[in-house]
């Protein structure tokens, strides 16, 4: 028997070496090489998703001096961000389309700060449903047209819900266009606003019941504080930078909602 088992050992041996046992098949691509540890450490986030140095992004970036010039080789913003013509046409289109009141004008310039400006402005008076916009504000037509979608999509039907104040007749906004830093301060990065991205609402107003201004309300649990926190969570479908009350001191009166454009759609909702 130890004869017999010795001779079926050695069979088997020749077996395996003629034929080995498949652990990587041929035409299996081969294992790959394990890299050095130190190319398995996580990759720091882009530039711009870490602190984009055009958004209102409280405390993200370090600040420009105050009228700190760009390169020489870099164009201002308004013309980096400006529409080509079948682009534009195709926002206007699609303004019409919802139904918002504005009206087309002229470019908007700073002589004293060429970051600063819009160069295909438009003026909205009205967003869908006949809802006016007060003031009248001054943005790219990519600006209006999210902020007309936010409306329809959004708004209205979260105004709905609150019957006792009656429709959405009014949103307030306190800043649109205007050149300045970021949060107003005296030095630092642009504000999305400078350049037609941004605009602030402040409030809402309604056909016949008490308007429900922007404010912080956490517990409040009333239909004003539902009305607002629907809102504002919505605009972040529509808009990449969403701040208001409870990001910082500077937003607790308002919704600063901008367009900014971030790698990879990075969008910013606090």
């Amino acid at each position: 028997m130890l004869q017999s088992g010795g001779m079926w050992g050695a069979v088997l041996v020749a077996a395996l070496v003629a034929f080995p046992v498949v652990a990587q098949e041929a035409d299996a691509p081969a294992r790959p090489e394990v890299p050095p540890e130190t190319s398995l450490k996580p990759q720091a986030r882009p530039a711009d998703r870490a602190g984009t140095p055009d958004a209102d992004e409280p405390g993200r970036d370090a600040p420009l001096a105050a009228g700190q010039a760009l390169a020489p080789e870099t164009p201002p913003k308004p013309d980096r961000i400006a529409m080509g013509t079948a682009e534009l046409a195709a926002c206007l289109a699609a303004l019409d389309l919802l139904g918002v009141q504005y009206q087309t004008i002229a470019p908007i310039s700073e002589p004293e700060d060429a970051a600063c400006g819009i160069r295909q402005p438009v003026e909205v008076s009205a967003l869908p449903g006949g809802v006016a916009l007060e003031p009248a504000g001054q943005m790219r037509c990519e600006t209006a047209l999210a902020l007309g979608q936010w409306v329809q999509d959004f708004v209205i039907p979260a105004a709905e819900r609150l019957p006792e104040r009656g429709a959405l007749a009014a949103i307030d906004q306190g800043s649109s266009y205007i050149c300045r830093r970021r949060n107003s301060q005296p030095d630092g990065k642009l504000s999305e606003h400078a350049v037609g991205n941004g605009i602030d609402i402040t409030g809402f107003r309604f056909a016949s019941g008490a308007p429900i201004p922007i404010q912080p309300r956490e517990r409040d649990g009333g239909m004003a504080e539902a009305f607002q926190d629907t809102v504002r969570a919505t605009a972040c479908l529509h808009f990449t930078t969403v701040l208001g009350p409870g990001t910082d001191a500077t937003h607790s009166d308002h919704l600063h909602l901008d367009v900014i454009a971030r790698s990879s759609g990075f969008r910013l909702c606090q």
